[in-house]
């Protein structure tokens, strides 16, 4: 069995930035073994697998996988995916409809991609002694988590701070039992960008991740309450580093806007 493979750097004008996710271009599904088994062979941190839908014009069913354990929604293989359908099968428009039923929709925009993202909410979180102790920092009533993406959210004062996390990954993977990730973010003292952020991802075997789309899903709105603003532009400051253009529209829809390049085309080979 033969599968059209690509590798994809989204969340950035730049090959070799951004965040690679894979993709898996399929003619049906295939079992959920098998694709976690190539996630782990691709070794990024995500891939995602499309199977188009019968009697659906452009449109897609999609899984995510990192390489250790399938996930809900991941933001940049989606924008992965939507460069991939939009150029390769020459589309203006693409829809995925996720494993969990979300539904995920992108278009053409200039250079651009415009996707349709859920907004997510988000409440404060009890200080985690153990957690501010893995990242070296003193506790902080700045915490917050989104119980849809089981995402925790630490507000830092600056720029360097969050520049210089240097985390203890194996201390942070025991700091709590409620989280899959955490975002680590601060408003940006730099015209260009609004807020900045790291996400560290460690109870899902990534330990940074280098541009999260599904965690914008939810900075989007605590960004957008303390600046009360609706259009917002982030930068993830990893060493890749990757931009997302925001747009809140309404209580719960957030349009993303970026661009993604491909950097790979292939042929996986399944016996």
């Amino acid at each position: 069995m033969q599968i059209k493979t690509y590798i994809i750097d989204a969340f950035t004008k730049e090959a070799f930035k951004g965040n690679p996710a894979g993709v898996c271009l399929l003619e049906e599904p295939l079992p959920i073994n098998q694709m976690q088994a190539i996630a782990t062979e691709l070794n990024l941190s995500e891939t995602a697998f499309l199977v188009p839908v019968a009697q659906a014009v452009a449109t897609f069913s999609i899984w995510y996988f990192t390489p250790t354990v399938e996930i809900a929604f991941c933001g940049h293989a989606t924008l992965a995916s939507a460069k991939l359908v939009l150029e390769k099968l020459a589309l203006e428009q693409v829809t995925f409809i996720t494993h969990h039923n979300l539904v995920l929709q992108a278009v053409k925009e200039a250079e651009a991609i415009l996707m349709q993202f859920p907004l997510f909410d988000y409440q404060p979180q009890p200080v985690l002694p153990a957690l501010f102790e893995a990242l070296g920092l003193p506790a902080s009533e700045h915490l917050y988590f989104s119980d849809a993406l089981q995402l925790l959210i630490l507000e830092v004062p600056d720029k360097e701070t969050l520049q210089q996390l240097t985390p203890n990954f194996a201390q942070l993977l025991n700091s709590t039992e409620i989280a899959k990730g955490l975002a680590v973010t601060t408003r940006s003292p730099d015209a260009e960008f609004d807020f900045y952020s790291r996400c560290f991802w460690p109870w899902v075997g990534i330990n940074e991740d280098p541009v999260t789309g599904s965690a914008h899903s939810v900075l989007a709105r605590f960004w957008s309450d303390r600046l009360q603003k609706t259009e917002l532009h982030a930068f993830q400051l990893s060493s890749r580093g990757g931009y997302l253009h925001l747009t809140i529209k309404d209580a719960h829809t957030l349009e993303v806007r970026s661009q993604a390049q491909m950097v790979l085309e292939g042929v996986l080979y399944l016996a």
